[in-house]
């Protein structure tokens, strides 16, 4: 499946070990240097342990932090898979 750019972005391969407030905490404090991140979403669930998904405000922010953190260590983990994700934020008004 080809997933058109939008304003989330989704990464895995993380430490699934890192409480969900510090990993919240650390996605957007890396990340919010690209853009304004409007929410960070990480589940501790067994599906989705080492997985998040950032949303910007901005699709050019979305696209600029894909491009520049791919393969970025983040906890001793490289970052290998970071795409655009399928998460919509309705809020914003985006499909």
């Amino acid at each position: 499946m080809d997933i058109r750019p939008n304003h989330t972005i989704y990464i895995n391969n993380m430490n699934d070990k890192i409480k969900k407030e510090e990993l919240k905490r650390s996605l957007y404090a890396l990340f919010s240097q690209f853009g304004h991140v409007v929410d960070i979403v990480a589940l501790k669930t067994m599906k989705m342990r080492g997985q998040a998904f950032v949303i910007f405000k901005e699709l050019g922010s979305s696209t600029n932090a894909l491009r520049q953190l791919q393969g970025f260590p983040f906890y001793d983990h490289i970052c290998q898979k970071i795409t655009y994700g399928i998460v919509v934020f309705k809020g914003l008004g985006i499909i």
